[in-house]
């Protein structure tokens, strides 16, 4: 039996929220489990396993109908989707009454509930976290234990943030898969038996790394995982993007190296810029134009001025920029990283100081 296990793919979620591509971002959010519903076709997949958050809030009937109609296209496969706490069911949700097709199973109830496949030789256990906030993996444990189901293929389906507490309730159980939800990351809590998907899609910049799905397979004589793997299926990734420059770096030059390493590494997706190393005092970079050619989010600049202290103090012997260059050039010791970088802040600060004075005047 072949199956897709995924998680917190958050459809609506504006992670992007005033940024100039964040209709985008949703739409590239979307069209992830568009991909994740055509490779279950491509690979004749039998079953997929969404633990948690599917949405990102409490979806209306509309969101609710766009999602169906992508279920309806692989009848052959049975979805089992268990609430995770951002998909927010409430009370008066319309998910309570909506009609989902007949291969869909939301799991909404107030304690665990069992689905039973004999055309595909498993039975699967769900409980959602929302609707047992700190007790439902216990009690979803119990449930299994307590069950006598002779179909071999076992599954428990939850969204459970912590790691320990799912090892501790799953590892013991006579279950073929636990699949788990709640972790950003991919995380093996137990090789082959107990996963977290990670996030099928990354919402921050501490969302590192590939995002995806798992495919696996399982043995329908023995009731054991035969195949596990992790395929990367998000659009995007949030990936920091650090350039050094010297003091004969130029703005052109800059914008250049930017546009190299983000077409290099990948157009859409989204970057924090860290700029480090020397510059020139009397340069500043105007970055605009790469700003609004790619998505970068966030730029940091650590860059740190080369003055040329002697020729600053013969300009400024008598004056305070002097005295504060002598003070420190004078010390017995060699300047260590901390003394230079406070040389360089302190002097930026002086003589900006003297500049608006200047102006003033």
């Amino acid at each position: 039996m072949r199956f897709i296990h995924f998680s917190d793919l958050r459809l609506g979620y504006n992670a992007e929220s005033g940024r100039r591509w964040e209709q985008e971002r949703s739409q590239e959010i979307s069209g992830t489990l568009k991909k994740i519903i055509k490779r279950a076709e491509e690979t004749s997949c039998e079953l997929i396993l969404i633990s948690g958050e599917l949405f990102s809030h409490q979806p209306v009937t509309a969101e609710l109908e766009e999602v169906n109609r992508l279920f309806l296209s692989v009848p052959g496969t049975e979805i089992v989707i268990v609430s995770g706490r951002s998909d927010r069911i409430r009370r008066n949700s319309p998910v309570r009454s909506f009609s989902w097709a007949p291969n869909v199973h939301f799991e909404i109830s107030d304690g665990p509930v069992k689905y039973r496949f004999p055309r595909l030789g498993a039975v699967v256990y769900g409980m959602s976290m929302y609707e047992h906030s700190g007790k439902g993996t216990d009690e979803l444990a119990d449930f299994i234990k307590e069950d006598g189901d002779e179909l071999l293929i076992k599954l428990a389906t939850i969204w459970e943030p912590s790691r320990e507490k799912a090892k501790e309730a799953f590892s013991g159980m006579d279950i073929s898969y636990a699949a788990l939800g709640g972790v950003n990351s991919r995380l093996d809590v137990v090789p082959q038996r107990i996963c977290y998907p990670g996030g099928a899609e990354p919402v921050s910049m501490s969302d590192g790394g590939p995002h995806g799905i798992i495919e696996g397979e399982i043995s329908a004589a023995s009731g054991r995982v035969i195949r596990l793997e992790f395929v990367p299926m998000a659009s995007v990734t949030y990936m920091p993007l650090a350039v050094n420059i010297n003091k004969c770096t130029t703005e052109s030059e800059l914008r250049e190296l930017i546009c190299a390493e983000i077409e290099k590494r990948g157009t859409s997706n989204i970057y924090r810029l860290r700029l480090f190393g020397a510059r020139n005092p009397d340069v500043s970079f105007e970055l605009s134009a790469v700003t609004e050619k790619y998505r970068i989010a966030e730029i940091i600049d650590e860059t740190e001025p080369q003055y040329d202290f002697g020729a600053l103090y013969e300009e400024h012997p008598y004056d305070l920029l002097g005295y504060y260059i002598s003070r420190l050039r004078k010390q017995k010791r060699e300047l260590s990283e901390l003394d230079k970088k406070a040389m360089y802040y302190g002097i930026d600060a002086l003589l900006r100081t003297s500049g608006r004075e200047e102006q003033r005047a």
